[in-house]
């Protein structure tokens, strides 16, 4: 799904944040998902949307985010829980299949202590590969929407051919 907001550089998001405006603000996940910004909706239900994200750690990082606004995870709704950590179970079988990952790595981050940024809960799942340590500590790139939707496609690739073997 993709809006008609203009994606930014690294040195944009610097310049952003010096200028005290954010990437993540207004509310970025909103956005994609009412179509008012650009970004790439891997899957979705009625309740949960797996969305690339922009500034990927390793090919295929997507996160899981309630299709409602919740802030982070102390206003999480019991209701929305399940479906959440559901959908990043199914996340996580297909990226490690579609990105040929030696594993997965899920992380959840609240406040802007906790390296929060979008204020919008979300759960990482992150295709992991052996010696990809140093990826981790590396200042997050800005990754081109065609990258995003190649990535997209692979991970609903492997979601479908996962659902049909259930």
């Amino acid at each position: 799904m993709l809006g008609g907001a203009p994606l930014l550089s690294a040195w944009s998001l610097t310049t952003m944040a010096a200028n005290g405006t954010d990437f993540w603000d207004p509310c970025w996940a909103c956005q994609v998902l009412e179509g008012t910004a650009k970004g790439v909706v891997a899957t979705e239900t009625s309740a949960v949307a797996v969305l690339m994200n922009p500034f990927p750690l390793n090919v295929g990082h997507a996160l899981v985010v309630p299709r409602r606004h919740v802030r982070n995870l102390y206003e999480m709704p019991e209701e929305l829980a399940g479906p959440i950590l559901s959908m990043a179970a199914r996340v996580a079988r297909a990226a490690k299949h579609a990105f040929t990952a030696d594993g997965i790595t899920l992380r959840q981050n609240n406040d802007a202590a906790s390296d929060q940024h979008l204020f919008h809960f979300h759960l990482h799942v992150i295709p992991r590969l052996d010696g990809d340590h140093e990826r981790f500590s590396a200042p997050p790139q800005l990754v081109s929407l065609a990258e995003q939707e190649s990535a997209a496609v692979r991970l609903r690739t492997a979601l479908s051919r996962d659902d049909a073997e259930l």
